[in-house]
């Protein structure tokens, strides 16, 4: 019996008393831990890492024995050699150095790969905390034009109001219920989107409005931080340096012979004389000049390059500055709308209403007001994503978050 109360209990409590909040803060982390195109990150991050170690490592050495024994002799002679290659890129320390530029493209590359899933799963969140609440003004202000319906078909029966504004309110609350229903099937598809990042469901999740810290005014202070993080940029830049020591180990390589130095042991069948020794042997590249090792290196320099040139007719200050102006104008612009400009409109419109009732104030100048106010809640939702999009436009040409800076 007291399962069943319970149940009936659950059954009848609003939804959004079993809602649970969440913040932007704990989505970013789940999608940190469950993104499915950081699993790739990963991966890639640690076949380049394998790489850098296979790179730098000595190819192994060699040991060969031999036994012998002459006719008529007693005893069985042996010679041991130990032979140990070596390439003139190893010696020159070059292959080391391209071993250090695979580690610095593949951490690089790794912590763009992030920056990229938090800046989505930033911009998604938002769409989603901002399509919630574009859902509830609709179908709030959609209840609010049914009770203004009902308001002036009382007044225009006593001959206060013009039966007119009856019909405007009613098509009113139509029209709000049908952008309620639109703004729905969007919020669906957003929600699915998000889950797709996180590996969770958003149906039962009351989402906060996003905070930020202020956008930096000091650009050359951006610029600093810029210089040291993994932003694209930097990506290219690390590619084309590793692709450059690629390149100079094939060259080197295909120019120099490999050397090969040995140990030698001899001892003679009787036992009675053994000769030790050393000696070098020169793998000569005369038929095989690691062409194709070049050009894959060439290949990939050219790529690199290629992807520099997109930067060529953009510098990095002049953006980071557009970028930065424009993130802190929409800032400023989506906090005056919440913070002054929508508690003005809330006031007069609640005003405005207590006058209709107290016969101050007819129909119509409710509904423009009212329009007026949806207008300014829409416009202020609008531009808390516009403000969303340009601060991460301008953290990705950053390569990292606007928190970190110092």
């Amino acid at each position: 019996m007291k399962r069943l109360l319970l149940i009936v209990a659950l059954a009848i409590l609003p939804t959004q008393a079993m809602a649970q909040s969440i913040t932007l803060d704990q989505v970013i982390k789940e999608s940190l831990q469950k993104n499915t195109s950081l699993f790739r990150a990963q991966r890639e991050y640690e076949d380049k890492l394998a790489d850098a170690t296979e790179t730098k490592l000595l190819d192994n050495p060699e040991f060969n024995i031999d036994a012998t024994r002459a006719s008529g002799e007693n005893g069985t002679g042996t010679d041991i050699e130990l032979t140990q290659p070596l390439k003139f890129s190893q010696l020159s320390g070059t292959r080391y150095g391209y071993a250090r530029a695979l580690s610095n493209v593949a951490s690089t590359e790794q912590k763009y790969e992030i920056l990229k899933v938090i800046n989505e799963t930033t911009v998604l969140y938002t769409q989603v905390w901002l399509l919630s609440e574009r859902k509830k003004l609709y179908e709030n202000y959609a209840d609010d034009a049914e009770k203004m319906k009902k308001l002036v078909s009382a007044s225009a029966g006593q001959g206060q109001t013009s039966p007119a504004a009856s019909h405007l309110f009613s098509s009113d609350a139509a029209k709000l219920r049908a952008d309620a229903n639109a703004v729905q099937a969007e919020l669906r598809q957003v929600r699915t989107d998000l889950a797709r990042l996180t590996g969770r469901s958003y149906q039962m999740v009351e989402l906060q409005r996003p905070a930020f810290v202020d956008v930096p005014e000091d650009t050359e202070k951006l610029l600093t931080f810029a210089k040291e993080q993994s932003n694209l940029r930097n990506v290219v830049k690390s590619r084309i340096d590793a692709a450059e020591r690629r390149l100079s180990v094939a060259e080197q390589d295909a120019a120099l012979p490999e050397i090969r130095p040995r140990l030698l042991y001899s001892r003679s069948p009787d036992g009675d004389e053994k000769s030790y020794g050393i000696g070098v042997a020169l793998r000569i590249p005369l038929w095989n000049q690691n062409d194709a090792e070049r050009k894959r290196a060439n290949a990939e320099l050219r790529q690199a390059k290629s992807e520099a040139d997109l930067f060529v007719n953009l510098p990095q200050k002049d953006l980071i500055g557009e970028l930065q102006q424009s993130a802190t104008a929409l800032q400023g612009r989506a906090d005056s709308y919440f913070d002054s400009i929508l508690p003005g409109y809330r006031k007069s419109y609640e005003l405005t209403r207590r006058m209709f009732r107290q016969g101050q104030a007819d129909a119509l100048e409710v509904w423009q007001v009212r329009e007026k106010l949806l207008t300014s809640e829409n416009e202020a939702l609008d531009t808390l994503a516009q403000a969303v999009n340009a601060r991460g436009a301008l953290e990705l040409e950053l390569g990292g978050k606007l928190e970190e800076i110092k």
